[in-house]
């Protein structure tokens, strides 16, 4: 990187550069983000969907829901442990019990994937607008539990059951042999 005029330009002489580090990533939220004058945001505190790997959008949320809470310390001039625990269970009933249902969707799609089949066939079949309340739910905008809601349960169902048939009775890989 010191021999890029670009970089070393804009890193300046007297920049030290150090080797890459690399740490495994905790998946589905720390059981504890706070300490006495601390608060831990991001992937530090597990902040990363166990299903998708997503983690930006709980990252920043989290973010500003920190730099509200510090404000709020700040004002009363307490920054203990048991008072930094409020950011915690905050950060949880937000969006941290959304990674429980990731891991248990995670160990049904392992169990039987058949199911992500059948979601995907859904996907095709209903178009765009289903697969952005899908992307929603994906991308924890939306929480996991919506896929629970009536809108992808009945119809993922159906292609489910559809995926059943046509494999029991072969319609399936006829139809990928006309695809050869």
């Amino acid at each position: 990187m010191k021999q890029d005029p670009n970089i070393s330009k804009s890193l300046g002489p007297g920049a030290k550069l150090e080797r890459m580090k690399a740490a495994s990533l905790r998946l589905g939220g720390e059981p504890v983000s706070h300490g006495d004058h601390v608060l831990v945001v991001g992937d530090a505190a597990g902040m990363i969907d166990p299903m998708t790997g997503e983690g930006i959008h709980h990252a920043m949320e989290a973010g500003k829901m920190a730099a509200k809470f510090i404000q709020e310390a700040m004002h009363h001039g307490n920054y203990d442990k048991d008072v930094m625990k409020l950011y915690h269970d905050a950060w949880m009933d937000k969006f941290g019990s959304d990674f429980k249902w990731s891991f248990a969707i995670c160990q049904l799609l392992y169990r039987f994937p058949i199911l992500l089949d059948a979601a995907t066939a859904a996907i095709a079949r209903k178009g765009d607008k289903f697969l952005a309340a899908w992307a929603d739910i994906m991308t924890g905008r939306v929480p996991k539990i919506h896929l629970l809601r009536p809108e992808f349960v009945i119809v993922i169902t159906f292609e489910l059951v559809s995926l059943i048939i046509k494999r029991s009775l072969g319609i399936e890989k006829k139809r990928e042999k006309k695809l050869e």
